[in-house]
């Protein structure tokens, strides 16, 4: 699907569909999505503190971001870890493995050296760093799976930062109303569609 304008009728039908997964939602998505951030964060918090503060939380968060492409979770913490360490320790990015992209792994390098930042025009990413770097609540992380359980379809293109801003402040607004953060209301709706998609 390619994503166009978002006509009030598409924010009706994505506010149902984001209800309707919710309802789906059992205690162990419940308290799953609920934990999952804070628990990134303290992994990203220790991260940081292990090299006395050379990595504050978002760039550990960013090196873990652009790690993230095609990386088993367990496997993207670790690769984090080396990274941190082979910038630390003066080692070249040609001389680490990771299970992802080498364009990738050359972001990450280059996020952990201070040579490259995630801004907001990087919507999702920075979100998402946001988020796990200090469980900041006003962000809310939309990515290939959230989209889908939005439109009951993969969106393959269309999602422009305006977009993406609407969808974020309908996303918010629904984890309002049930009562909570925007991060632990996001990461329920993720359990519940990984399961079922």
């Amino acid at each position: 699907m390619k994503l166009k304008k978002i006509t009030p009728y598409m924010k009706n039908k994505v506010r149902k569909n984001l209800r309707n997964y919710f309802d789906l939602a059992t205690e162990k998505h419940i308290y799953s999505g609920k934990a999952w951030y804070a628990e990134v964060h303290e992994i990203v918090k220790s991260k940081s503190e292990r090299w006395n503060g050379q990595f504050d939380t978002y760039t550990v968060a960013g090196v873990l971001s652009a790690l993230s492409p095609r990386n088993k979770w367990e496997r993207n913490v670790f690769d984090t870890g080396r990274v941190l360490e082979a910038v630390h320790e003066k080692t070249p990015p040609e001389d680490v493995r990771v299970c992802t992209f080498n364009t990738n792994k050359y972001k990450a390098f280059a996020i952990a050296q201070g040579k490259l930042t995630i801004n907001k025009s990087s919507r999702k990413t920075h979100a998402f760093i946001q988020n796990i770097a200090t469980l900041n609540e006003e962000y809310v992380t939309i990515d290939v799976w959230m989209l889908r359980a939005m439109f009951g379809k993969t969106v393959v293109s269309g999602l422009t930062p305006s977009r993406y801003d609407e969808l974020s402040s309908i996303l918010l607004d629904e984890a309002r109303k049930v009562g909570f953060k925007g991060y632990e209301y996001q990461a329920i709706i993720w359990e519940c569609i990984r399961e079922r998609y």
